[in-house]
């Protein structure tokens, strides 16, 4: 995620307030986040990750969860039936892909300002192929990191939050609330130095991609598996 070989800035903040992931509009956002699921043909590998609702029928994920997937599965709240999905937007330098699905049954979520440093949020999402689970987390900085895409390649460079938060493979894809329920970023990586960090995408960084989605209907190439 970052160029080059030196450790991560981890910058420090008071921990999270674990409250903050005890709020009504908190609780209300579980109806919108959906567990991934697939399998990536090429390379034999089943995959799986979160996502949330950008508009009924559309939910956004990463795209390393869905490369080389032809067919994923969305569950709402991780339980109960499942719903297929097409990929109509793949980014593999920002990490994010759109999948439409039109008969999942899921509200969207509404999006808010970007947080700042030491705001309070939530990670949503489930982390180790388990069930749906909440962390609390706070913002250590928003930076502008330079790095690889999915594949290994150079030439990302995205606006991200580096979050006090726990954050496991599986989480990949949820989305960052604030403390009112909305989503304020994508969660897609965890600390390699720091088992305290994670990372998100800002909403900012992901407008291009989110944009797209609303006129996409058409099945698009998830490409190869990510490199892992």
């Amino acid at each position: 995620m970052f160029e080059g070989f030196g450790p991560e800035r981890i910058r420090a903040v008071e921990p999270p307030d674990p409250r903050v992931a005890r709020t009504d509009g908190i609780v209300r956002a579980a109806r919108s986040v959906v567990k991934v699921t697939g399998t990536a043909s090429s390379c034999s590998r089943s995959q799986e990750g979160s996502g949330w609702v950008l508009q009924r029928g559309l939910v956004v994920t990463n795209a390393h969860v869905v490369a080389g997937v032809g067919r994923p599965r969305l569950r709402v709240g991780g339980t109960g039936p499942s719903y297929p999905a097409r990929v109509v937007v793949f980014d593999p330098v920002r990490d994010l892909a759109v999948l439409r699905a039109p008969d999942l049954p899921a509200p969207a979520l509404e999006p808010a300002a970007e947080l700042d440093r030491g705001d309070g949020a939530v990670v949503a999402g489930f982390p180790l192929d388990g069930p749906y689970r909440l962390d609390s987390a706070r913002v250590r900085e928003v930076v502008t990191a330079r790095g690889e895409d999915i594949y290994g390649g150079r030439g990302s460079v995205r606006e991200i939050y580096s979050l006090y938060a726990r954050v496991q493979p599986g989480n990949s894809g949820g989305p960052l609330l604030d403390a009112a329920g909305h989503v304020v970023g994508v969660v897609f990586a965890k600390s390699l130095d720091d088992d305290t960090t994670g990372y998100a995408l800002t909403l900012d960084e992901a407008q291009p991609v989110l944009r797209a989605a609303a006129t996409a209907t058409s099945p698009v190439s998830t490409g190869r598996c990510a490199a892992s």
